[in-house]
């Protein structure tokens, strides 16, 4: 191979290593970020057909939904003005399925609408020796809930509840029920409208206006329980975005009830639709990220904070926790006060505009309320890792890892001279129960995020290989191309003195001829 061949084969050797640099760069901080982007966006969209559209249409494996039943140890006492001793009994353990059903796809704003259908199963193995069967008292939600809507709405309704209490509920000497379990929670205790006496019947006529609460046995007798009529039931419709237009938008609630915002609470700010239908998440969380999601039994939206970066299963993750605040400090909660003058304090929100029924919801064992609230009752025990709402996510695809929803139900007894079974107790918020609603991701899932992963750290690893791999070639083309250049411009010595050949001129007379000596 000739010196000018030779030239330009290291020339291209290091054309070519910079190229292959340049290419690892551009494929490794530009190229390969976009197509794993491209490929979340595409799993994520909630398109017909999709993968991640199926697993949001019906969960592929049931949750598990936990009851906490606070049974009141001295419902006699109380009527008379002692403190509640509660003690907690449970967890009554059920298999909970979650599907999306009445699905219509809107092609023209890309969104997608539902109703919510959830139906629990419960599981005898996990609840261990409980059963159902066991004998609990805890606050009567409709007769209280009457008492106090009555105070707020007609004060003089509170004349006909106390004479009917007997005629529709039973022998009932305090504001408690007693029964089993099963029944509080699923199968419903007896609403009897059949005697004919005016007190009772004007009752009955406002409870019937609240069917939907109710299973009716027959005309007259209805039975009234805390989850049966949610069970296995049609309820809320929801409007999402899809995500095609905008991955970040996606799950995002755009209506609830066919309206674009809420006409539940007093200020327009609590009325928004904000965040998603809590069954799904945008992707490419940041720690700066709030989860966001809009509970329809709470008819809000709730926000979770990041807390810390964490690891599941081998899996970077985020986790985040919520709570309900301070209304009576916060501006932007302000607006779900009941009025503006009567705020609740802090860490429980008022439901009784989005129920119909007058409930108050908290964390469990009033877990960041108020002192107020624990002090009003005995045998609470608020513990962070039980009782606090935790949520993991995967922050690239926002999987959820792992989830603790946990809420209490709680309702106010007040005090009124014009019912008997209230006229001596001492005003307290009076918690009914908590539930824990909960998800591990499946092994099955945990491998495909692994693997995904495993993907990436390929690919980032071809970006640093073809670096280096790139310069080694220049570095090469480069050497050759240097070593050639110094051959050229090199002086050789250490040769053989060179001989002058004599041209007979003679001797400038200057220089001395040492040769004829001194």
């Amino acid at each position: 191979m000739n010196t000018s061949m030779k030239k330009q084969y290291q020339g291209w050797l290091v054309l070519a290593g910079l190229v292959v640099m340049v290419l690892g760069a551009v494929l490794g901080w530009y190229g390969f970020p976009a197509l794993i982007r491209s490929q979340i966006i595409e799993n994520l969209v909630l398109n017909e057909g999709a993968e991640r559209r199926e697993i949001w249409e019906k969960t592929p494996y049931p949750m598990d939904f936990k009851i906490y039943l606070f049974n009141v140890t001295n419902p006699f006492e109380v009527a008379q003005g002692d403190t509640p001793v509660l003690k907690e009994v449970g967890p009554y353990c059920y298999n909970e399925y979650k599907e999306k059903v009445n699905i219509i796809d809107h092609e023209e704003d890309d969104t997608v609408s539902f109703n919510v259908k959830d139906t629990w199963f419960f599981n005898q193995e996990e609840s261990g020796v409980l059963t159902g069967d066991e004998i609990i008292t805890i606050p009567h939600v409709v007769i209280l809930g009457m008492i106090l809507e009555a105070e707020r709405e007609q004060p003089l309704a509170l004349q006909f509840i106390n004479a009917s209490i007997s005629h529709i509920f039973g022998n009932i000497t305090t504001p408690f029920v007693t029964a089993k379990a099963k029944d509080l929670l699923f199968e419903g205790v007896p609403i009897n409208c059949t005697h004919d006496s005016f007190s009772a019947k004007t009752i009955c006529t406002e409870l019937k206006k609240r069917i939907h609460h109710f299973h009716r046995v027959n005309e007259h007798i209805f039975k009234f329980s805390i989850l049966g009529t949610k069970n296995g039931t049609e309820r809320e419709r929801l409007r999402v975005k899809r995500g095609n237009d905008d991955i970040k938008e996606v799950g995002k609630v755009v209506e609830f009830e066919d309206q674009d915002t809420l006409d539940v609470w007093s200020g327009d700010k609590c009325n928004e639709l904000k965040g998603t239908d809590a069954t799904i998440f945008p992707p490419f969380l940041t720690k700066k990220d709030k989860i966001e999601g809009f509970l329809t039994d709470l008819c809000r939206s709730a926000g979770a904070e990041y807390q810390y970066a964490t690891t599941y299963n081998g899996i970077r993750s985020y986790k985040y926790t919520a709570d309900f605040g301070d209304i009576t400090n916060d501006e932007n909660l302000k607006c779900f006060c009941t009025t503006p003058s009567t705020c609740l304090k802090r860490g429980v929100h008022d439901i009784t505009r989005c129920t119909g029924i007058p409930l108050v919801v908290s964390l469990p064992h009033f877990f960041l309320a108020d002192e107020e609230y624990q002090d009003g009752v005995i045998g609470l025990n608020p513990v962070q890792e039980k009782h606090q709402i935790l949520l993991q996510f995967e922050p690239m695809t926002a999987t959820p890892l792992e989830a603790y929803k946990r809420l209490q139900f709680n309702i106010f007894m007040h005090k009124s001279n014009q019912v008997d079974i209230v006229k001596n107790v001492t005003p307290s918020l009076l918690p009914i129960l908590w539930v824990q609603e909960n998800m591990e991701l499946h092994q099955e899932y945990i491998d495909k995020i692994l693997d995904m992963f495993l993907i990436i750290s390929i690919m980032g690893a071809m970006k640093w290989i073809m670096i280096v791999i790139g310069g080694v070639i220049t570095a090469t083309g480069l050497f050759f191309l240097m070593r050639k250049k110094n051959d050229n411009h090199t002086v050789i010595t250490g040769s053989p003195p060179i001989a002058l050949k004599s041209t007979g001129k003679p001797k400038p007379e200057h220089v001395i001829d040492r040769t004829n000596g001194l």
